[in-house]
């Protein structure tokens, strides 16, 4: 169960989104709700993923200092990812993206 602020998330009519009054009913041919994502191999596109987002993020971590653009190394970031995560035989798990279908009843 999926819990914040002592809430249900759960997409189920009696989680938040139901109590919202939203329906949860997937349109004809939309895709299922979908899990959180473990990454891992020599061939996952997380590293990519992760270096392109890093790279857009990248003036933001800049501006107060977080970071500068030589310290990040963005256009090896990838690789060194890569390098590191299949040399420890570890996974990543990227940010969640959340989506779902729902509409409120007229």
């Amino acid at each position: 169960m999926v819990r914040l602020d002592g809430r249900d998330l759960e997409p189920s009519p009696s989680g938040f989104l139901g109590a919202l009054g939203a329906a949860l009913d997937p349109p004809a041919g939309a895709p299922p709700l979908q899990g959180a994502r473990v990454e891992g191999g020599s061939d996952s596109p997380v590293y990519a993923y992760v270096a392109q987002t890093t790279r857009t993020l990248l003036p933001l971590m800049e501006r107060p200092g977080v970071a500068t653009a030589a310290e990040v190394g963005v256009d090896t970031l990838a690789a060194r990812l890569r390098e590191e995560v299949v040399a420890a035989d570890a996974v990543v798990v990227p940010p969640p993206l959340i989506g779902a279908w729902a509409r409120k009843p007229a």
